[in-house]
């Protein structure tokens, strides 16, 4: 798929962005709904990974543009992704290796936390991506 070739090599050249990751999700989803051919083997799992990773990588954005706790900006995941759970599941693994803490989980579907090593942090959301994106093409 030339859409994820061209994401690795935004991956590669360090300038991968979520709004990217946000559209490739986009288009995945739209693309398993219709049957689109070339896309059998992409799962609904897939994408959500995705949008899961684009909503984290969202977040170092917005602790890179001194909006870290801007909730309208990053904040509401509902806006972002279909499944919680796996946010979930990331945000335990990011805090349990001590590059999140603070972690508050809103009763409107917000969540807020520190990104504590901001580098740290996104290099692990792009191995993330990389890692989904080369499953999706094997």
């Amino acid at each position: 798929m030339k859409e994820i070739i061209n994401l690795l090599e935004n991956i590669n050249k360090n300038t991968l962005t979520s709004s990217e990751i946000f559209s490739f999700a986009d288009l995945l989803k739209i693309s398993i709904r219709k049957g689109t051919p070339g896309f059998e083997k992409v799962s609904k799992d897939d994408y959500q990974w995705l949008q899961t990773y684009g909503f984290t990588l969202r977040k170092s954005e917005l602790s890179e543009e001194g909006k870290a706790f801007d909730i309208r900006l990053g904040g509401d995941w509902r806006q972002s992704m279909d499944d919680v759970s796996k946010l979930k599941l990331l945000v335990d693994e990011l805090e349990d290796q001590k590059l999140v803490d603070e972690v508050a989980w809103e009763i409107d579907g917000i969540v807020l936390y520190n990104i504590k090593e901001a580098e740290r942090y996104k290099n692990q959301i792009i191995e993330k991506i990389r890692t989904q994106l080369e499953k999706i093409m094997d």
